[in-house]
């Protein structure tokens, strides 16, 4: 089963490209699970309130703004580890499913943000 991960430098008020595009899983079939986690280093504050999380298949949104959570040090990163798992959806079209991973960060400082997405399994 695949794993896409990524690390981002998102500046303030940015968007990020969905992190999907342009590789062979922007697309995916029907009955195919994601499991997507994502953690945000917080540069030294304790809040990640401001960095966002969307996720959506088609036209079905999935997280609508849903808070990054802090990467613990000690707790190393991984999309099987519950503590930044966001997201374990099952896609429901018939046919080809548009997959799309987005963060946002609404702070005035720039975050890193490591997101990993399992296809499959």
């Amino acid at each position: 089963m695949p794993l896409v991960q990524k690390t981002l430098t998102l500046a303030a008020g940015a968007t990020s490209d969905n992190i999907l595009a342009n590789t062979n899983y922007e697309f995916v079939d029907g009955n195919v699970r994601l499991r997507i986690a994502s953690a945000c280093d917080s540069a030294g504050t304790s809040s990640t309130a401001d960095t966002f999380l969307n996720v959506s298949v088609n036209n079905a949104e999935y997280s609508k703004d849903v808070s990054v959570p802090a990467l613990v040090s000690g707790q190393p990163f991984g999309v099987l580890n519950g503590s930044y798992l966001n997201n374990d959806l099952l896609t429901t079209g018939s046919q080809r499913n548009r997959v799309l991973v987005r963060f946002t960060n609404d702070t005035s400082a720039t975050r890193t943000i490591r997101c990993g997405i399992f296809i499959g399994g």
